[in-house]
């Protein structure tokens, strides 16, 4: 599978911006269409509110909202290289069905870009991440909000375990891996579980047999692995880290997993995940 048709997300407070230059360039390096997507959200008052409702004023705040989000992309398109094709999609929903929204239009696209939440410690106010990641079964691209520059891709870290979401985020990193100049698939077993298996040795053949040179690496046993994987991932200089993405929950607002959550709370390279 190719990279050919790239989803972003546009903001009104401009807080994807780092995202939003993250996908642009990488847009350009697989040769792919990006579509801008704007979330135009339209908060509804609470049942105990009082006094004649503010259709107005709500309608002036979406009027407000709409034309942010055109300007946001009409400085995206002026930002964008010569051979990087970009349109605009508008999102336009009453509060709390926009994430829904966004997770719906992603399932049209081979990937999404979104920024981290600059103001979540934890992990759990990146709603739109959430929406994309488990409600459109494509992966996500999460560039954290302190990343600069443009995407690079020469040096890539592979977190394994062998699972079936560490797999899919594998096989939607391909495309990916397969222009890097450095794998490294890292494993790190759980906390007092032996560590005499190998358990990314198939997945480094596999690899090689599609032209990715990659090197396992077995790290210490882990209580925190998300952090485990972000200090390999700073000491070793890797460009992007790769992880399956886990959720708890069945329901539309999902609970995310453990590992997933400090992920997105604490990441420092953007990491391409997938559920």
């Amino acid at each position: 599978m190719s990279l050919k048709d790239l989803l972003v997300v546009l903001d009104v407070e401009g807080k994807q911006a780092p995202a939003q230059r993250f996908a642009l360039s990488l847009a350009q390096q697989v040769d792919a269409h990006l579509t801008a997507a704007g979330l135009a959200v339209q908060y509804v008052a609470p049942v105990s509110f009082g006094g004649e409702y503010p259709y107005d004023l709500m309608e002036q705040a979406m009027e407000q909202s709409r034309a942010a989000l055109e300007e946001g992309f009409t400085r995206l398109r002026t930002e964008a290289p010569e051979d990087v094709t970009t349109e605009f999609v508008m999102i336009e929903a009453v509060s709390g069905l926009a994430n829904v929204r966004l997770g719906d239009l992603a399932r049209h696209f081979d990937m999404t870009v979104i920024g981290q939440d600059k103001d979540s410690d934890t992990g759990d106010d990146n709603g739109f991440i959430v929406a994309a990641l488990f409600g459109s079964a494509r992966p996500v691209f999460v560039v954290p909000y302190i990343h600069k520059g443009p995407a690079k891709l020469e040096h890539a870290v592979v977190a394994w375990d062998g699972g079936l979401v560490a797999a899919r985020a594998l096989a939607a990193a391909m495309p990916l891996l397969e222009r890097a100049q450095r794998v490294d698939v890292v494993t790190i077993p759980p906390s007092g579980e032996p560590v005499d298996d190998l358990p990314g040795f198939n997945i480094t053949r596999h690899l090689a047999r599609h032209g990715v040179r990659a090197q396992l690496r077995q790290l210490p046993p882990a209580d925190n692995v998300s952090e485990a994987l972000l200090s390999y991932a700073v000491q070793s200089g890797a460009d992007y880290l790769v992880m399956g993405a886990y959720g708890h929950s069945r329901l539309r607002e999902f609970m995310l997993g453990g590992a997933t959550r400090e992920m997105l709370g604490s990441m420092t390279v953007p990491v391409l995940m997938a559920h």
